[in-house]
């Protein structure tokens, strides 16, 4: 099996396939990942939260009604429960029948061939029952723990994550509370990374960013021109729905 280099090691910039390559494929699917992957990404972004027999499956939404022809929240549902649902044919109807994919899977099928770029949506809400053990579990289940980072806004998970397990790495997320804090909130945490929402983001804060040996993702951009100015500004990691196109305008992987 190809093993890609790891997080620390893989040079930049990159791109980052958000919810995978979902031009293409549904959105935080297998065909997403994998269309993904195939064309040689360096990164791969999805979601995380827990339904309601605490498995940890990828969506985005809170609610299962943009992406599937279900409704209601994610947590009201046992994994069985979300298996009568199709999260695919919203998307095309050549995806019909897809069903929603587990964190577990995930990692079965593409640990180690990626970097995984994992926002912990459970932990954005702040829930008590935060799952980081079961998490961190699965993670090293796969051996992958260098392999991915663990991005979200609550400091308070970062925290317990570099404190429990100092050899992941961390990303601190965009809070709309308090967008220019950012790089401010990952120095004291100690986080590897930021990720800017590039409505909220200046040069200052990416110089301030690398100044203290912090990495730089910014969401998002499928326009080439956007993509190149932001490269140019000092941004390590452009997060892409559009990765084929993005990818054959900038060069990068």
């Amino acid at each position: 099996m190809f093993v890609s280099l790891d997080d620390n090691s893989l040079p930049y910039p990159r791109l980052c396939a958000h919810r995978g390559f979902n031009s293409v494929a549904p959105e935080n699917s297998m065909p997403a990942f994998g269309a993904a992957v195939a064309l040689g990404a360096s990164e791969i972004e999805f979601d995380i939260w827990a339904t309601k027999d605490r498995q940890l499956v990828s969506i985005h939404d809170p609610t299962l009604d943009r992406v599937s022809n279900g409704s209601g929240s994610v947590w009201e549902y046992t994994y069985d429960e979300l298996l009568r649902f199709d999260f695919g044919i919203k998307k095309d109807e050549r995806f019909k029948g897809l069903r929603i994919v587990r964190f577990e899977e995930i990692l079965e099928r593409f640990a180690r061939q990626v970097i995984m770029n994992i926002h912990v949506k459970i932990w954005d809400m702040e829930f008590e029952d935060n799952m980081l053990r079961e998490i961190i579990s699965l993670i090293e289940k796969f051996a992958c723990e260098k392999h991915i980072y663990l991005m979200t806004k609550s400091d308070n998970m970062l925290k317990a994550v570099k404190k429990t397990y100092p050899e992941i790495n961390i990303c601190v997320g965009h809070d709309k509370n308090r967008p220019f804090e950012i790089v401010d909130r990952a120095i004291e945490i100690g986080a590897h990374k930021v990720q800017f929402h590039k409505t909220h983001f200046n040069k200052e804060l990416i110089d301030k960013a690398h100044e203290n040996g912090i990495h730089c993702n910014i969401f998002w951009s499928d326009d080439p021109d956007e993509a190149k100015y932001l490269l140019n500004m000092g941004i390590d990691t452009i997060l892409t729905n559009d990765y084929q196109r993005i990818s054959f305008a900038t060069g990068l992987k």
